[in-house]
């Protein structure tokens, strides 16, 4: 294939965001299975291969959570604001601007899990909400420094009616599959150069075992036909409940302090004679 066309190609993947498919968090067993293949039928060579890039994270994030439960909706609602409240005065209190951390919106929803036909009516309300607090800078450049203070910041919330943002079971949606159990997970502010990076691994790995297909064959490739391109690593995932990562915007999570990975996958048509 000449140049101009593996130009192209890269350049429509890379900056149409129509074509990038956005999946899951990790890996779906179908995802994991045509992340390295190939085939060829009907005078088509078919390749698919996965590709990778490395970031270090700059931003850390604590998660914590505010619940309260009542038999009126309202009066849970109201509970939980009271402690949102003196979550803000505690994060003030240690320093925080407005900016460094972020609660989500108020989650409503019954008490006690999933509902099944014939239960009784709902006797009780949960109203949850996330927090946020990011830490960046000179924080993730010391861990010593960022246990002691990440520390302080969960003693203070504990005490002001949050809790750890895992805890009360599974009806509250899991954190991804990679940061599980953990209180602190990374991601990076601007995550577009490592993602085209990724891709055009992936695109030069299929486009290569492609070439050697052909050539092992003994055929010649005469085009690119389709393109199809994915991530399988992000924070984009289909959600049944209140999740812990409700309100965040970042994509990519991970529980290393420095290593952030992102993988996407391509998948190539080409057409042989």
């Amino acid at each position: 294939m000449n140049r101009t066309l593996v130009a192209a190609v890269l350049a429509i993947l890379l900056f149409a965001p129509s074509m990038v498919a956005q999946s899951r968090v990790s890996e779906s067993g179908d995802q994991a299975a045509n992340a390295d293949s190939q085939s060829v039928h009907e005078r088509v060579i078919t390749v698919s291969r996965s590709g990778e890039a490395f970031a270090k994270p700059d931003v850390g994030i604590l998660i914590m959570s505010i619940r309260s439960s009542s038999p009126i909706a309202d009066e849970a609602v109201a509970e939980n604001g009271r402690k949102a409240k003196a979550v803000e005065s505690a994060l003030a209190h240690l320093g925080f601007a407005p900016g460094a951390y972020q609660l989500s919106s108020a989650i409503i929803g019954q008490a006690g899990g999933p509902r099944f036909p014939g239960q009784p009516d709902i006797t009780a309300y949960d109203a949850v909400q996330y927090v946020y607090v990011f830490f960046e800078g000179a924080d993730l450049t010391d861990v010593a420094h960022l246990t002691e203070r990440s520390g302080a910041v969960i003693e203070a919330l504990r005490k002001a009616g949050a809790v750890p943002a895992n805890a009360g079971g599974p009806q509250f949606g899991p954190v991804v599959a990679t940061a599980q159990g953990a209180l602190i997970i990374y991601t990076i502010k601007d995550a577009s150069q490592y993602e085209h990076q990724a891709l055009q691994v992936a695109i030069g790995r299929a486009r290569d075992a492609a070439q050697d297909i052909a050539t092992a064959a003994g055929v010649q490739i005469t085009g690119l036909r389709n393109v199809k391109s994915g991530y399988l690593s992000g924070n984009v995932m289909p959600r049944s409940g209140p999740s812990p990562l409700e309100g965040l915007r970042y994509r990519w999570l991970t529980t290393k302090i420095d290593e952030l990975q992102i993988i996407a996958n391509a998948t190539l048509e080409f057409d042989f004679k």
